[in-house]
């Protein structure tokens, strides 16, 4: 059955930036599922999660998942398109159970001026109001590259998000092969062992 998705817009897009949103995903089909993408990505509500008690680390119930693109922006299920400008968009308690491999806007000097990654509390990017809402997370991240596509810089809360209560975990399932997610980046090294000459008969 389907567990892995590649998207690229192609299209000309003027002056915008194309990019994948992932909705409806709070059930997964039953080997799991990764989404990858070169472009930034954007999930919306719930992700991977049959449990959606704040701050919960059981992911018992959970399935194999991954999120892979340019930058990674969580939504919650309170998002809405409409109210995306000033005042910010309220959000809700929100949780994603899923490996997370992006790209980073690094911390370095540009153009003369010290800019910060924001760190790995926001390595998941935010747009909302999250005051006093929480988002639970369970999983892993990872750094992959600088972003090629999502690259404007870190600011400070207040400018376009306030920052969630954040409940964040490992996820131990990825401890076991058998629970990572599908299509996962491996590495395979041969290791010299025991070499014999054999002469020419």
């Amino acid at each position: 059955n389907l567990n892995s998705i590649y998207v690229y817009d192609t299209r000309a897009a003027g002056a915008k930036l194309p990019a994948v949103r992932v909705v409806n995903g709070r059930e997964l089909p039953p080997s799991g599922l990764t989404v990858a993408t070169p472009l930034p990505l954007y999930v919306k509500g719930h992700f991977n999660a049959p449990n959606i008690t704040p701050g919960s680390t059981d992911t018992s119930a959970t399935k194999p998942a991954s999120l892979v693109g340019d930058a990674i922006t969580v939504l919650s299920a309170s998002w809405s398109d409409s109210a995306s400008s000033t005042p910010m968009n309220d959000a809700s308690d929100t949780t994603v159970n899923a490996a997370f491999l992006a790209g980073i806007v690094p911390t370095d000097i540009y153009s003369g001026t010290k800019r910060y990654s924001g760190g790995v509390e926001n390595f998941p990017r935010l747009l909302e109001d999250w005051g006093g809402r929480t988002l639970t997370y369970n999983g892993s991240m990872v750094v992959l590259y600088p972003s090629r596509y999502a690259t404007g810089f870190w600011m400070q809360t207040g400018n376009y998000y306030q920052a969630a209560i954040r409940k964040w975990a490992f996820d131990i399932n990825f401890l076991n092969y058998d629970r990572l997610p599908p299509a996962t980046p491996q590495m395979r090294k041969l290791v010299r062992g025991q070499w014999r000459v054999v002469s020419a008969q």
